[in-house]
Formats: structure tokens, sequence, C-alpha cells
């Protein structure tokens, strides 16, 4: 599959787009500009000889993507996505974006921005495509060096379809399992929750992530 990822440049996107290349998926890094697509491209290869990595401006890696994966930080969403929106329509784009400021006692959720979340907002900027939400709780560093998480990947959309399509894609994560966690409303504790998890990794070291307990028919985490 082509996985077209923007903002592979940053700590999440990069770990994206290493297990996934690892699985066996061709990534297109998209960015603004051609030459910042090249060498974030160039980055990934270096991680990962072995992976696909071509490197587009984001309305042609949207366009050549069958799934985006939006990995900025939020304060970009409203100068990204509507360039993109027409390329994205009809296919399930997965919101990774985290509304974060941080301050003197850590991490914080940013509660006013538009539409309530940052995939709700992704949404009303491309209302054709399919937006999801997942990923936004997985560690960064823990993602790059491809260790084995043992977390649980909470997916969240208005399309139970793309929801499913998530969570298949979710196995190329090693020790991760996607839940369906319902509409893109619930977008927002999601997103918030990561503040929680970054304040608790700094303050306890480790790469903590969310793993839900006691869910009878559930698949087993790998």
């Amino acid at each position: 599959m082509k996985i077209a990822i923007f903002g592979g440049t940053g700590d999440l996107g990069r770990g994206l787009a290493i297990n996934f290349a690892a699985a066996g998926h061709e990534i297109v890094v998209g960015s603004r500009s051609q030459e910042r697509a090249d060498q974030a491209a160039a980055g990934l290869r270096e991680a990962l000889p072995e992976g696909t990595f071509t490197p587009l401006e984001n309305v042609e890696a949207a366009q050549a993507g069958e799934v985006a994966i939006v990995s900025i930080p939020w304060e970009g969403i409203e100068s990204t996505i509507p360039p993109m929106a027409d390329a994205l329509a009809g296919k399930v784009v997965i919101s990774v974006v985290n509304a974060m400021k941080f301050g003197k006692f850590g991490a914080i959720a940013v509660r006013d921005i538009p539409h309530g979340s940052c995939a709700a907002w992704i949404q009303e900027l491309a209302p054709e495509a399919k937006v999801v939400v997942a990923f936004n709780n997985l560690p960064a560093a823990g993602l790059q060096a491809r260790h084995n998480l043992n977390a649980d990947v909470l997916v969240a959309g208005k399309s139970k379809a793309a929801r499913e399509a998530v969570i298949e894609l979710t196995k190329g994560i090693p020790g991760t399992r996607g839940l369906d966690a319902g509409p893109l409303a619930n977008a927002l504790i999601i997103e918030g929750s990561t503040a929680l998890i970054v304040n608790l990794n700094k303050r306890y070291g480790g790469e903590g992530a969310i793993a839900i307990a006691g869910l009878e028919s559930a698949p087993a985490r790998p």
C-alpha cells in the first residue's frame, strides 16, 4: 500500500514511516517543498535502508497515497490541509496531531481549537476525506527504534470501514493492537490524553503508552 505521510520529519511521523515501511508499505513523504521532502526521505532511508520512501510536494503526495497520515504541528492545520482537500477526497486520512503547549509544570492539552479536536478540524477542512484519529498516544522514540511497545492504538472516526482499515494497518507496528474507540467526536479524548502520557514519561522515564485491560472479546496484543 502507498501511504502518504505529511510531517515525516517530526518524531512521531518519522516513527510511523519507519514501521510501515518495514511492514512492506511504500511511503510517500510529503512536504511543502520538494527540497524538504527530499531531505526527509533521505533521513528515512538512512534509518531503514530497505524501505521505500518517495519524496513529493504535499498535493502530489496526497494524490499518490492510497492512505494519508497527517503528523504536522497543530498550528499548521489551517494552512496545510485545504490545498490537499480535493486530492484526499474519498481516502482514509489518519490524524496523529496533538494540540499541546508546554509550561513550567509540563505538557498541557490545548482546549480552545476549532471544532474541538485536531482530527475534527482536519475533517472540516477536507470534508470528503474519511478522517480517523489513531497512533497519537504511541511513544515516538520507541516507534523509531521499532521496540515492542505493548500498547493499544485507540481508533476513532465517523466511518466504521475507515476505522477497520486503520486497525488492520496497526498490525504493522510491533506489539500494538488497534481498538475501535467509536466516532470522531471522541478524538478530543484521545488527543488530550497524549499530554498526560508525555508528562508521565518525563516524570517516571520509559516509553509509557495506553494499554486497555479487561476486554474479553478484543484480539490479543501481539
